[in-house]
């Protein structure tokens, strides 16, 4: 993984949860399955919703909006749509590995999906998607933390 400022949030906030790391990676498909159409109607009903809740807790959150807005994107390649479609259908899931509702550490498995989904697909992420995250977060008064190391006073 390469020394970016979100692996070190991500180091830093797995220290201070006490979260060990997992001994396998954790998998989108493992929690939402492989059905690609399934996901992409689960994501496109409830990312939303999911969204203004929890993106101003994540620093990645430009990043997550932009990766919805490649997957709604008819010029998409269906593979990366596939991939996209699984890590939002996992982070838009009332269950997960860790429950959402524990402070900080609820949103660790949910960052380490996206992160591994946007990874694969950042080449594939085009300034367009990233200006329409823009203008949605900013129409939904969507504003990610502004704390320097993206951890915030959670917890």
């Amino acid at each position: 993984m390469p020394d970016n400022r979100l692996t070190r949030w991500f180091r830093k906030a797995e220290a201070e949860a006490g979260v060990p790391p997992p001994s396998e990676p954790i998998r989108a498909e493992d929690f939402v399955g492989s059905d690609q159409d399934r996901n992409e109607r689960y994501v496109r009903e409830g990312f939303a919703a999911k969204a203004k809740g929890f993106l101003t807790k994540l620093p990645m959150a430009e990043e997550v909006a932009s990766a919805y807005f490649c997957m709604l994107d008819p010029a998409t390649p269906k593979w990366v749509k596939g991939i996209a479609a699984a890590a939002l259908a996992y982070f838009v899931l009332p269950v997960d590995a860790i429950v959402d509702a524990i402070p900080f550490a609820g949103l660790m498995d949910d960052v380490t999906v996206l992160t591994g989904a946007l990874t694969a697909i950042s080449a594939f992420i085009t300034d367009e998607h990233r200006a329409r995250a823009r203008s949605w977060m900013a129409s939904e008064q969507i504003t990610p933390s502004a704390d320097p190391d993206g951890v915030g006073s959670e917890g």
